[in-house]
């Protein structure tokens, strides 16, 4: 019997070495791959991950492998060309996954999905859960506050995901992608259009048709050289969006200097009413 108590024992005993020795590695590697992002050493941070990845908290939607994650990670290091994570805490908890605490700190010197950089530093203290394989490979990465940085330098509504549907629109605006942003549209999208700058009238479209003339129309009699969304205030289903814009006017040679407000109605994910104001009441060209 007393054999028998002592090598359960030894195995309880080599089992929680072993465990041990995995938290350790997991650690390690949990800090190499945060040193990687800081270095910006993408090539070192994809040999942390597994090949299928899942980053939970750059998005409004999971972004699966290295590769996507890190594209998403660099549009954030424009924006905070100096963001830095310093650990201060990990803690292992069940099936694998590590609780990290971080301070991030930063300074929004550049644009963020074509908002103006703000110029203002930022710290947050944050939590991120991290899944970690039996190899000591990250699968996926969480966070528990993950727009707080966004956050504490005034872009508060991108924590709205309608925010983000809205920014991929003027994505496609900025691309010539007409069809990407019908794709963004239900069928019955009604746009109103309040521009006396090209219309002598408030127009009316009904219908992914009806919307898809006026973009041909709107790209076909002005050439945009700039198109700005400099704010953006989201409340539920609305965004607002303020918008600079300078374009020329093919049809009269005249070049205008504007800004528009845009208000946007997000269902489920696609937009279902759109209402554009421009500034300008009696319009004056900037030059002929």
């Amino acid at each position: 019997m007393k054999t028998f108590k002592f090598f359960v024992l030894s195995g309880m005993f080599i089992c929680m070495a072993f465990t041990t020795v995995l938290a350790q590695d997991a650690k390690a590697n949990i800090k190499a791959a945060y040193e990687s992002l800081n270095k910006r050493d993408y090539a070192a941070f994809t040999k942390l991950v597994t090949p299928d990845f899942v980053e939970y908290a750059a998005g409004p939607e999971p972004i699966k492998t290295p590769g996507a994650a890190i594209e998403a990670y660099k549009i954030f290091f424009a924006a905070f060309p100096d963001l830095k994570f310093q650990i201060q805490d990990i803690a292992a908890g069940m099936n694998g996954q590590y609780y990290v605490k971080t301070m991030v700190t930063g300074t929004n010197t550049g644009p963020f999905y074509g908002l103006p950089p703000t110029g203002k530093k930022a710290s947050q203290t944050n939590v991120d859960i991290i899944e970690i394989n039996s190899k000591g490979l990250a699968t996926s990465h969480w966070s528990a506050n993950p727009n707080g940085l966004l956050s504490s330098v005034g872009y508060g509504s991108m924590d709205n995901p309608n925010t983000a549907a809205i920014t991929g629109i003027y994505d496609k605006f900025g691309k010539g992608d007409l069809p990407g942003i019908l794709d963004e549209c239900t069928d019955d999208v009604v746009f109103e259009v309040h521009d006396n700058v090209l219309y002598a009238i408030p127009m009316f479209y009904k219908g992914k048709i009806e919307v898809s003339e006026f973009f041909k129309d709107l790209t076909a009699k002005n050439q945009y050289t700039k198109f700005q969304p400099w704010r953006f205030i989201a409340d539920g289903d609305d965004v607002i969006v303020l918008v600079h814009v300078e374009f020329n006017n093919l049809p009269t040679g005249h070049t205008y200097n504007t800004n528009y407000v845009h208000q946007f109605k997000v269902v489920n994910g696609k937009v279902t009413n759109f209402k554009g104001v421009s500034d300008i009441q009696q319009p004056e060209p900037m030059s002929k």
